[in-house]
């Protein structure tokens, strides 16, 4: 305010806080774009600390109802300190920021903090309400850029991680409700107007393909031929260059259909090869770029479709080092799936990295790919080591990153860098329906349900087929006491995999025993059963419901090849009543049998 000096409280070179008086009588917290702070009091006192009570408002500001726990603060904002260390930072962060904002500005309990919402505004709940509400115009306001634009806390990973979970959620919720504005301007006959807001929707999802084929259709509609011819371009080009994939079929007859190009002009892109490496025809490209798209997919139908593609590329050009990766991550999944087993899928997969590290040892996939062979022989070190090769060649390899969370997981029992090799994963490839539910599975194992959930609705609606996403939206739900939730997810599952029965109804029943609804999960536990449901879904559903002998009579008949199936035995919730019966013992000898870890 006029008169009041103001100071930064961020970084030198983008200031987070400042209070100038521009809100009054209450503060307003901005947090979508660099974060401030604008209202009638003056600077918070002293510069030490600052980082975490920034981080502090951002977690108290955008949590249910502007409340979160003492314990959740703790965990969040400093994890490297013991527990009275820690309590006493977050008391002295509460006294400045009180100091500052008012002294009814934070309430506090013995068990809880939270932000006086008639004292302090957040435009994260404001863009959330708004656009419940269908008020678009009043959401996009708000978001004024990603979430905590630049903003980072040192030593306090698990806040980085939240941050950017809370980050990627309000950058698809922002482009949803830019896609609804445009698609209600153009319902009412007005294209012209309703493109710029298309344009920003695809701005905050450039890979999403339904996005594209909408502005596609406006900019037709509104007669701006040669900026449709742009727009296409550009988009193809960005699939090819980021993601290594071409679009689908459904986009490029939508191309072709809107006349885009001139004559009917085909978008060819041919990435050049790096370091002067030899480059694939085109043929061969797309039936390598084929292949991964159905590999991708991950549901055993089209990975074992995706060796067709690989195998015809490999015969086409002998030498593409792509294609002989490709060729071996499928017959790697196949095998870490339980699809086929294990040594079978190493016998076909081993030859096929060799020939690839053999034709380019530069290239990141290969060793993507001599990873996930290590993976499949348990060579754990190997394993590792390649990983991290893949990773170091190319540090935006979203599969090497994924690969290694997995190996550091189960070969050597390290939950917290896995979570994080995953988590980026997740923010390299956003549109990776398997890579968002793989992150929704890491945050379930650690109890993070909410976040969890919100993963695997992802997941799901970037693939509504997604063998896991169903399972996992159920999963999380029941945990947090939503029995519609639960409901929901079922029936969305069903609607779209009725081959997956029996898995969602014995992932169903474990969500109803978790619920208190015993009776009604042993129902459809035992339908799982007749429809024949996976030994470990099966376990997993009567030990929730307290049916030790059934459980361990299916923990009997299952294998242990799939690769979540060491998780669930070393981490899963459901499994906390048979723990300490002395046949849980032979169950992790068997997993241990079938994995080999490092760590116990």
């Amino acid at each position: 305010m006029k008169g009041a000096p103001a100071e930064s409280l961020g970084r030198p070179d983008r200031p987070a806080i400042v209070f100038d008086g521009s809100a009054r009588p209450a503060f307003h917290l901005r947090l979508l774009g660099p974060p401030s702070l604008s209202g009638p009091q003056g600077p918070v006192a002293g510069r030490a600390g600052q980082q975490r009570r920034i981080a502090l408002l951002a977690c108290l500001g955008c949590a249910p109802d502007q409340t979160a726990s003492r314990d959740r603060l703790l965990g969040l904002l400093w994890p490297e300190s013991d527990e009275n260390t820690a309590r006493h930072l977050l008391s002295d962060s509460v006294y400045l920021l009180r100091r500052a904002l008012g002294q009814d500005a934070i309430l506090t309990t013995s068990a809880e903090l939270r932000l006086a919402t008639e004292r302090v505004a957040v435009d994260v709940p404001e863009f959330r309400q708004a656009a419940a509400a269908g008020r678009w115009r009043e959401a996009l306001a708000h978001y004024r850029g990603d979430f905590l634009d630049g903003f980072l806390v040192r030593n306090a990973g698990e806040f980085d991680s939240w941050a950017e979970l809370e980050r990627a959620r309000l950058r698809h919720d922002a482009s949803g409700v830019a896609s609804a504005l445009a698609l209600a301007l153009d319902r009412r006959g007005l294209a012209s107007e309703a493109v710029p807001w298309a344009e920003r929707a695809l701005d905050l999802a450039p890979y999403d393909e339904v996005g594209f084929r909408r502005l596609l259709d406006l900019l037709v509609q509104a007669g701006n031929r040669s900026r449709a011819e742009a727009a296409a371009r550009a988009f193809v080009e960005r699939l090819q260059a980021d993601l290594g994939v071409a679009p689908s079929a459904e986009t490029m007859r939508a191309i072709r259909e809107a006349r885009a190009l001139p004559a009917g002009e085909p978008i060819v892109v041919v990435t050049p090869a790096a370091n002067g490496v030899r480059a694939s025809d085109l043929d061969t490209r797309n039936l390598t770029l084929h292949g991964r798209y159905l590999w991708h997919r991950r549901n055993r139908s089209a990975v074992e479709r995706s060796i067709a593609y690989f195998t015809r590329a490999t015969e086409r050009d002998p030498a593409s080092a792509e294609a002989w990766a490709g060729l071996c991550d499928a017959w790697c999944v196949l095998g870490c799936r339980g699809n086929i087993p294990t040594h079978a899928a190493a016998d076909r997969a081993a030859p096929c990295a060799e020939r690839a590290l053999e034709l380019d040892p530069s290239l990141s996939a290969a060793h993507t790919s001599a990873g996930g062979l290590g993976m499949l022989q348990r060579e754990w070190a190997g394993a590792e080591s390649a990983l991290r090769k893949a990773v170091a060649l190319d540090p935006g390899n979203a599969m090497a990153h994924h690969w290694l969370a997995n190996i550091l997981l189960v070969g050597y029992g390290r939950r917290d860098d896995a979570l994080r090799e995953q988590v980026i994963a997740a923010r390299l490839d956003p549109l990776s329906p398997v890579l968002q539910g793989t992150l929704g599975w890491h945050r379930y194992l650690r109890g993070e349900l909410a976040a969890s959930r919100a993963e695997y609705e992802r997941a799901v609606d970037l693939d509504t087929d997604f063998d896991e996403g169903h399972a996992g939206v159920i999963r999380a739900a029941a945990w947090l006491g939503d029995a519609v939730g639960v409901e929901a997810g079922l029936a969305a599952g069903l609607a779209r995999r009725d081959d997956l029965r029996g898995e969602l109804l014995a992932e169903s029943a474990s969500a109803l025993a978790v619920l208190g609804e015993r009776h009604r999960a042993r129902e459809r536990a035992e339908e799982a059963e007749r429809l024949g449901a996976l030994p470990i879904t099966l376990a997993l559903a009567w030990a929730g419901i307290g049916n030790a002998e059934r459980a361990f009579g299916w923990l009997e008949r299952e294998s242990f090849q799939m690769y979540w199936s060491p998780h669930s035995v070393w981490w899963d919730p459901r499994l906390d009543g048979l723990r300490r019966d002395a046949r849980f013992d032979q169950v992790v000898r068997r997993v241990k049998a079938a994995w080999r870890p490092e760590w116990v």
